[in-house]
């Protein structure tokens, strides 16, 4: 038994309660941490609706990019990349279109317009026949309207149909003419209203069906860009498209069966000659977080919605034939960044919502600091075919993982938090939900509610990288694509289900794709 304390002893003791007593009052207890915000998301499983199509998923190229031989099944990687994505859609036109000559004899001289000498020999058709058949891609082909030769468009157009046969899906004839007059054209392209294209049109679609058969056409093609200050974004609409669509289906919405449109959220303004401090002041200098804005979301779903509504009303499938995220080419450091493949994941999903029925995003193939999925980033990659893949590319690969699904219904409350939610019904009954941290500042937690059916554990892809403004290390589910092309993912998590719902960690702008079997 120890000996009782003296009083030395207890006046210490005294002594050291009454200086604690006060400091803990000044000081408090040590508060419990604040609980992470969470954002809830409530899926309606009982409701699918539209089904996304399984070519979903499309990518767009410059017509004089035929000529290049990474077309070719057998060599480089780009069989392997557009494996990866599944089966979708290959568009080759855009502006070089109409500076590019069809040449049917490859031994006779290019023509002083085309610009530098670009060309697209029947060799070059076979080549992406073979990679069409090869990866189970179809195939959209513009023809060359800008120097106006419908002969010469009728043997491209027939020449196609032979060499490409089941791949061949459509004939576009020109590219954007609603901005022929606002474009350089040296002297060849025609300044066009509505109905002066709708008559050159007719020409072009009589010489190629007497010479190539029953093709299929798409259109128009017209172009729309926003620039992000709104006197000029709201005139873009009535103005600039919905003239152009409504006579081209007056004239050819029963030979069609899609409505194409072009689309980006922003144009580079700076590559039109507008100095970057002027843009800037303007509120029409791209940037990573103006791609990820509520306001640009809320902007991008106005036009969808217009757009879809008018090929709907037609009885035509809308296709955003050429889209991105900022025409002219980009933005160095932001269309080629992290904070673009998460846009790229909204983006597509939104317009899948809204009944776009296929997307094709455009791709400068050797500008790597563009907006391309994937690129060729040095001339020893140019030489072996060898391509890189962008950010961009990986927000693709997590969108292909929805297509063929039913688009469900979907609520949000993130209390102000910018976060997005898509999901979709597979047909083997398991829903997948993609949730989109486009917000800089969220750190927290998601709770997810799939309502009205039976759900067990679920699966979980992640899509990272080490910020928004990042140009590299992005992956997707813990992986990244070989030299060679190839996908595996590596890491995926197990989410389980308690209490009827599924709680995760989201603590950085990223993304993440959840499989409930």
């Amino acid at each position: 038994m120890s000996p009782p304390p003296s009083r030395r002893t207890k006046g210490a003791v005294l002594a050291a309660l009454s200086l604690a007593t006060p400091l803990a009052l000044v000081l408090g207890t040590a508060p419990a941490r604040a609980a992470p915000p969470t954002v809830t998301i409530t899926v309606d499983a009982a409701h699918p609706g539209r089904v996304i199509p399984r070519d979903f998923v499309g990518l767009s190229f410059e017509a004089d990019q035929l000529h290049r031989t990474w077309t070719d099944p057998d060599r480089g990687n780009v069989a392997a990349l557009l494996g990866n994505l599944g089966t979708g859609n290959l568009r080759f036109s855009a502006n070089q279109v109409d500076y590019t000559a069809w040449m049917p004899d490859p031994g006779a001289p290019t023509p002083a317009w085309a610009t530098d000498g670009q060309r697209i020999v029947p060799d070059d058709l076979s080549r992406v026949g073979r990679l069409a058949a090869r990866t189970g891609w179809s195939v959209d082909l513009g023809v060359n309207l800008g120097h106006f030769d419908p002969a010469a468009a009728a043997n491209e157009a027939a020449a196609a149909t032979r060499r490409l046969g089941a791949g061949l899906r459509a004939i576009q004839i020109g590219n954007e003419p609603n901005v022929h007059v606002l474009q350089a054209p040296g002297g060849t392209r025609r300044p066009y209203d509505p109905q002066g294209y709708i008559r050159d049109a007719r020409v072009y679609c009589q010489a190629i069906r007497a010479a190539a058969g029953a093709v299929r056409f798409d259109g128009p093609n017209t172009a729309a860009g926003a620039v992000g200050i709104p006197a000029i974004d709201n005139q873009l609409w009535p103005s600039m498209v919905a003239p152009w669509l409504t006579a081209y289906v007056q004239a050819f919405g029963k030979q069609s069966r899609t409505l194409n449109q072009h689309y980006y959220p922003f144009v580079n303004i700076t590559r039109l000659g507008v100095p970057v401090a002027a843009a800037r002041a303007a509120g029409a200098l791209p940037t990573v977080d103006g791609l990820l804005s509520p306001d640009t979301r809320a902007r991008q779903t106005k036009f969808l919605s217009q757009f879809t509504a008018l090929a709907h009303r037609a009885g035509l499938r809308p296709q955003l034939a050429e889209t991105n995220s900022v025409a002219r080419e980009g933005r160095e450091g932001v269309t080629n960044s992290f904070g673009a493949a998460l846009w790229t994941v909204d983006y597509l999903m939104t317009a899948a919502r809204l009944g776009v029925t296929g997307v094709n995003l455009h791709n400068q193939v050797d500008d790597c600091q563009s907006y391309p999925v994937f690129c060729f980033g040095s001339p020893a990659a140019k030489r072996s075919d060898t391509a890189q893949v962008n950010p961009n590319y990986y927000g693709t690969l997590m969108v292909h993982q929805m297509v063929g699904g039913a688009i469900l219904p979907v609520t949000v409350d993130a209390g102000g938090a910018s976060i997005t939610a898509h999901a979709v019904r597979m047909g083997d009954g398991s829903v997948k939900v993609i949730v989109d941290n486009l917000d800089r500042a969220f750190r927290g937690r998601i709770v997810v509610n799939v309502a009205g059916g039976s759900a067990g554990d679920a699966e979980v892809a992640r899509l990272t990288a080490p910020s928004p403004d990042a140009l590299s290390g992005t992956r997707y589910a813990a992986a990244t694509v070989t030299a060679a092309g190839g996908f595996t993912p590596r890491a995926t998590e197990r989410a389980n289900r308690r209490s009827g719902r599924y709680r995760l960690p989201l603590t950085t702008p990223s993304a993440l794709l959840m499989t409930v079997r």
